[in-house]
This record gives C-alpha cells, sequence and structure tokens, in this order.
C-alpha cells in the first residue's frame, strides 16, 4: 500500500502534503487532521472548515437509506476489487462499498462530504478488520493526485447533485484515473420512468400508479436531479469518458405491464435503474453487439462458482442465490461463460430436490452458444458432476451457456418447505476445460 502522503493534495493550494504526527499538512497552512478514523479538513487561519452536511447518522440508520444487494455485487465486479488495485469510492456514504473492496484486497479510498458518513465508515471498516482512508470532501476539490486511481465508483450519487456538482465530479474523475481505469455509476430511478409512469397515472386516471412505488415522499427532497441515458452520456463524453451505459429493471420488474413490453422488446423504457461503466481510454472496450453492453466490460471465466459469481454473468433465469454454494435455476436458464483456446470439454455439477424423479426422470438440454450439447436425465436426487466432449469447431471466447429442464416443482406444494417458487434444478459449477 503506498504512502497515503504520496498521492493526496492540498485541497486549497493543491501543493504536497507531509506528515505531522498522525495528520497531513500544507506550507499554505491547511490541514487534514485524522479525527473518528476519517482525515477531517482544517485550515490553520480560519480554524475547521465546515461544509454542509446534507446526510445525518439518523438518515444512514433509517429505512429511506436502501443499498441491496446485487447492487454491491454488481459494483465489485465492473470495479474489478481485487487485491493490486487502487479504488475510490467518491460519496461512501456509510461505507458497505468501501469495505467490501478492502476485503478484497484492493487498496480503498473514500470521501464524502458528510462527517457522520465518514465516522460510519470508519467504525464499519474497523469492526471488520480492513484499512479504508477516508477524507473528508469540500464538494469542490477531490485531494489526490492525477492518474492514482484503477477504478472510481460513483453509486447513487448523481440523482442527488445539480449537474454542475456532477461535471465537476466527473472532470474530477477524469483527472484522478490511470489510462483505461473506469468510471461505475450507479443510479434510479431514471428520468424516462418517472415521466413515463406519470403520464400513465394521468391517463388512467389513477388507476395504473406505477409512479408511487418509485418515489417515496419522505425521502423525495433529496432527489435534485433525475438522469436519462442521453443526459448522462452527454456529460460523460464532455469530460472525455467513453461510456457504457444500459438500463434494467428492479422495482416495477413484477408489473404485469412491464413484463408484456419485455416480450414485446420494449422492456427497455421501463428501465427504472441506470447503469454506466465510463472507461478513461478506449482500449479496452471491446465492440459486442448485443443488448448487453455490459458484455464488452466482462473479463471472461471458464469456470464459474454458481453461489458465488457476480450477477452479470447471469443472463436470465437463475433465483438469487440463498446459500454459498449453489443457485436454483427456472425452467430455463442462462449465463455467460468463457470458451478458453485449449478446451475440449464441458463439466456441469448439479442436482434437483423434486423428489418425482425416482418415478419420473428429469429432462435436460444443454446448450452451448447455438449448439446442443447434450440431453441428459436425473433419477435421483443425488449431486451428481456431468462431463461433455466439446465440438472442435466451437469458437473461443464469450459464449451463452443455456440450460432448460422439462418441469419444475414447487417445494411448499409438495410440503417440503414454505418456498414458493417453481424451481428447476440447483446449479453449483460450471467449467469449460
Amino acid at each position: 500500500m503506498a504512502d497515503i502522503a504520496e498521492i493526496v493534495l492540498c485541497p486549497r493550494c493543491r501543493g504536497e502534503m507531509n506528515w505531522e504526527g498522525n495528520d497531513l499538512s500544507c506550507d499554505c497552512g491547511w490541514r487534514l487532521e485524522l479525527s473518528n478514523g476519517f482525515f477531517k479538513m482544517k485550515d490553520e487561519i480560519d480554524g475547521e472548515a465546515s461544509y454542509a452536511e446534507f446526510y445525518t447518522e439518523e438518515y444512514y440508520n433509517s429505512d429511506l437509506y436502501d443499498y441491496t444487494g446485487y447492487r454491491l455485487n454488481r459494483i465489485l465486479s465492473f470495479a474489478r476489487a481485487e487485491e493490486g488495485r487502487r479504488i475510490l469510492d467518491l460519496g461512501c456514504g456509510p461505507g458497505e462499498l468501501a469495505v467490501r473492496c478492502a476485503k478484497r484486497g484492493s487498496e480503498v479510498y473514500g470521501i464524502d462530504v458528510s462527517k457522520d458518513a465518514l465516522r460510519l465508515s470508519a467504525e464499519r471498516s474497523a469492526r471488520e478488520g480492513v484499512v479504508v482512508n477516508l477524507f473528508e470532501f469540500d464538494g469542490e476539490n477531490v485531494p489526490f493526485k492525477d492518474a492514482v486511481f484503477d477504478s472510481i465508483i460513483l453509486s447513487d450519487v448523481v440523482e442527488h447533485v445539480e449537474d454542475d456538482t456532477l461535471n465537476l465530479l466527473l472532470r474530477e474523475s477524469a483527472r484522478l484515473l490511470r489510462p483505461e481505469g473506469r468510471l461505475i455509476i450507479h443510479t434510479s430511478p431514471t428520468k424516462n420512468i418517472i415521466d413515463l409512469t406519470k403520464m400513465l397515472k394521468i391517463l388512467s386516471l389513477g388507476m395504473m400508479d406505477l409512479h408511487s412505488r418509485l418515489i417515496n415522499p419522505d425521502y423525495e427532497f433529496l432527489h435534485v436531479r433525475y438522469h436519462s441515458m442521453r443526459s448522462l452520456r452527454r456529460l460523460l463524453k464532455k469530460n472525455m469518458l467513453h461510456p457504457v451505459i444500459w438500463g434494467e429493471v428492479q422495482y416495477l420488474s413484477d408489473s404485469k405491464l412491464v413484463k408484456i413490453l419485455g416480450r414485446l422488446g420494449l422492456g427497455e423504457i421501463f428501465s427504472d435503474q441506470l447503469w454506466c461503466v465510463a472507461l478513461k481510454g478506449r482500449g479496452s472496450l471491446k465492440k459486442i453487439r448485443s443488448n448487453k453492453p455490459y458484455l464488452s466490460l466482462m473479463e471472461p471465466k471458464s469456470e464459474i462458482d454458481l453461489g458465488k459469481c457476480a450477477d452479470l454473468y447471469i443472463n436470465y433465469g437463475f433465483y438469487h442465490s440463498e446459500s454459498d454454494s449453489f443457485r436454483w435455476t427456472m425452467k430455463g436458464c442462462s449465463l455467460f461463460i468463457n470458451v478458453p483456446e485449449d478446451r475440449d470439454r464441458l463439466e456441469i455439477e448439479l442436482h434437483t430436490s423434486n423428489p418425482d424423479v425416482v418415478e419420473d426422470p428429469l429432462l435436460i438440454d444443454l446448450y452451448l452458444g447455438n449448439r446442443k450439447i447434450s440431453r441428459f436425465s436425473l433419477s435421483d436426487m443425488d449431486i451428481k458432476v456431468f462431463r461433455f466432449d466439446i465440438d472442435e469447431e466451437m469458437a473461443p471466447g464469450m459464449t451463452e451457456l443455456r440450460l432448460e429442464v422439462d418441469r419444475t416443482f414447487v417445494p411448499k406444494e409438495l410440503g417440503m418447505n414454505n418456498d414458493p417458487r417453481e424451481l428447476g434444478v440447483a446449479i453449483y459449477r460450471v467449467s469449460i476445460l
């Protein structure tokens, strides 16, 4: 881990900072004083620097603050949180993402305008036994030197700031990123979905009110700007960042209207989440024609542990894992996997808990790309590893692996437990060797 003083700049004069005991100081009189686990800004002339703190400990501990698991895991995957990488969480809040990055071995820095958020982040990192370097932010100057970060995270921040402030954050991100570095953005809800649900509510005389599912009146005052793909792309390109942007549906995923539109290929119109990975350089951006543009950002894997793999490798048909070792499928499922050059077989480890298979074996069709690899069956509930040869003509690279079962079962209906889901099989691991 680098000496912090080597990458920190004075927020006032942009000069070098030097250690004075546990604090960092500049010749201009500005100090970064280590207090409560984070570096607090102090001016030796004017005293403690005071900046607007919009978010308090009460807010972070309330039901208004939401950080669902699928977002966290995806952001860490796109940020490539791993050993040897330096990551900045810009607007770190109480530290969920920063701590998770540190637990994966990254050198992590977090900044925020809220002292409460920084104190909670420091407490969380101490509790988890990891190091996160935390700094108070003055809302204008990010206190680090040029080109020192591999990834910057800007998660659920852009909807809380005006365009002028966001433009500043993006300009600073472009300055701070190393060549081929990446900025990860998540925001919700989107401008499109807000406008569309308002219109639907008016036209249906209030009978179709999806709008209220997106807006919490107790929370809405914190949202100052909703974004569309177009508005976000414009600001990123203005700051010489090359974006890959896509929308997804989460809040409204159970809406019948949204499901129908999705089947018609119009689901993206109702996306309530916006994702973006913006690159400082174009060199690592592969061109992939797909309705899933993030495929161009993925690091291919030829072995996937389904209990622990990032959601971005999942295409469709899996239930969120309730175990550290496997995932249940629906009747059909699909994921993305890498076919290496020197491969000759595919392995899949799975089982079913459906007691009917003893009398009536479960039939499974397995596809790799457009090729059907095999039809095989399960006739008991043991965990099994199946091995199949791969056609020599199969092209290497990122490929879709698809699995279809001839029927599902509902544990609740069989009196096995209270799980009401229609389950296919449980997949533990998929490997191409």
